[in-house]
């Protein structure tokens, strides 16, 4: 065995402090586990919005309980719907919505604890149009914006405006 290599290594750890101490201060410097923590929320208020465009069934269920149009403001941890500014029942999509939170804030560890408020508004026009291919149908034009909030920081996520169709007696069309 060369003794040299082994000489370098013991000079070298005389000027390098331990790697244990150096771990330590790097996770003290910087915390991973936080700022993983702010990426997931981040994507979870992007992410929210996509979950609406996809759902087929929430049209349907707009166009029955709330046809009009208006600000629909969704709070997916209390379950309360307001549509503006007044409160009405709660729509179905609520409920997907709150069981796709829980599964990736359990998915990033984040406790459940931390999240305050997580809202979706979706401000909409609707009504009914005639087309020659497919006839009457009920159609809503609508922008999303939804909106984590924890105990120090808010994370904000929109979608492009999308346009929904509702031919009677068939499910829903989304396109953006």
């Amino acid at each position: 065995m060369n003794a040299r290599p082994t000489l370098w290594l013991a000079a070298l750890t005389d000027y390098i402090p331990p790697l244990a101490l150096m771990s330590e201060i790097g996770r003290n410097a910087w915390p991973q586990r936080d700022r993983q923590h702010r990426k997931a929320l981040q994507t979870v208020a992007n992410s929210l919005c996509n979950m609406v465009t996809v759902d087929r069934r929430y049209p349907n269920e707009v166009r029955l309980n709330h046809p009009k149009g208006g600000l629909l403001v969704l709070d997916v941890l209390t379950r309360r719907c307001t549509l503006n500014d007044a409160d009405v029942n709660a729509i179905g999509l609520v409920d997907r919505l709150r069981l796709w939170l829980h599964a990736q804030l359990d998915n990033a560890r984040i406790p459940e604890d931390r999240i305050r408020c997580v809202r979706l508004e979706m401000e909409y026009t609707a009504g009914e149009r005639m087309y020659l291919a497919s006839g009457r149908v009920w159609e809503m034009h609508f922008s999303l914006r939804s909106e984590v909030v924890t105990l120090d920081q808010s994370y904000v996520g929109t979608a492009p405006a999308c346009t929904a169709a509702v031919p009677y007696g068939v499910g829903a069309l989304v396109a953006w």
